[in-house]
């Protein structure tokens, strides 16, 4: 029998290594593919960056694997493509994985937080704006063992600049509600408990769509898959499973 396919998309910054760990286990059953968002050669100009874009890319990908049918899995921001993907191409989503996934468009800390940074951008020097953004968007928690806002600014760092403000300018642009309203497909949704900022996008998700299988996951901050990876993978293979089998009643671990 022919592997599905799993698509994985990564988050507003970092690369198509986000979900790595979990590809090298999951590559004997699936047909795994990663992809990097801001590839200029199928994006175009940087100044140009849209998520009509972003979905057309992910169109691409789909071609040039010739892949049919796939499910998504998304860490933070690509689960904003995904969503726009699976409203635009619904016959070619299986299922959709978002960690850390958020909602643009609703009232909550994180939406006043971007609309501050996007006020900031000329009043900074970018660096110094960069570790703004860090701050406000990936804060440190001391209850996990890492520097977010270092890794946050470092991965930010490598992105051309007019390119990251674009994206960052999206999550002001788009209406998540009225997307997710508009889809059919399966989703599971996991956040790390320790995830308060995007979690705070999500008080109101079961009546954008009830589709929505939410789960938390334990000592985990927003790249839950990262910090709980055993956690991850018992729901996210659980879910796949029930999704093939189309009985998504009682997910368990």
């Amino acid at each position: 029998m022919q592997k599905e396919t799993i698509i994985f998309l990564h988050g507003i910054v970092g690369n198509k290594n986000a979900f790595q760990r979990e590809m090298i286990q999951l590559n004997h059953e699936y047909h795994c593919i990663a992809y990097n968002f801001y590839n200029s050669a199928e994006l175009g100009e940087a100044n140009q960056l849209t998520l009509d874009r972003l979905v057309e890319q992910l169109y691409s990908i789909f071609e040039k694997g010739r892949v049919k049918k796939a499910h998504l899995c998304a860490l933070s921001f690509g689960s904003i493509v995904s969503m726009a993907f699976a409203s635009k191409y619904p016959n070619m989503v299986i299922s959709m994985t978002f960690v850390g996934g958020y909602c643009c468009g609703v009232r909550s800390q994180f939406q006043a937080n971007i609309v501050r940074l996007l006020e900031m951008r000329q009043k900074l020097e970018y660096n110094m704006w960069l570790n703004q953004c860090a701050r406000l968007m990936n804060p440190n928690r001391e209850l996990l063992n890492e520097n977010s806002e270092a890794i946050f600014a470092k991965y930010a760092g490598e992105l051309d600049p007019d390119m990251f403000e674009q994206v960052l300018r999206l999550n002001v642009e788009i209406d998540s509600p009225a997307i997710l309203s508009q889809i059919q497909t399966p989703i599971l949704w996991l956040m790390g408990e320790y995830d308060d900022l995007y979690k705070g996008t999500l008080t109101a998700i079961d009546q954008y769509n009830l589709n929505v299988v939410y789960k938390e996951l334990t000592h985990a901050g927003h790249a839950a898959h990262f910090h709980n990876p055993y956690q991850f993978m018992s729901y996210f293979q659980s879910f796949l499973t029930k999704v093939q089998s189309k009985n998504l009643s009682g997910l368990v671990v």
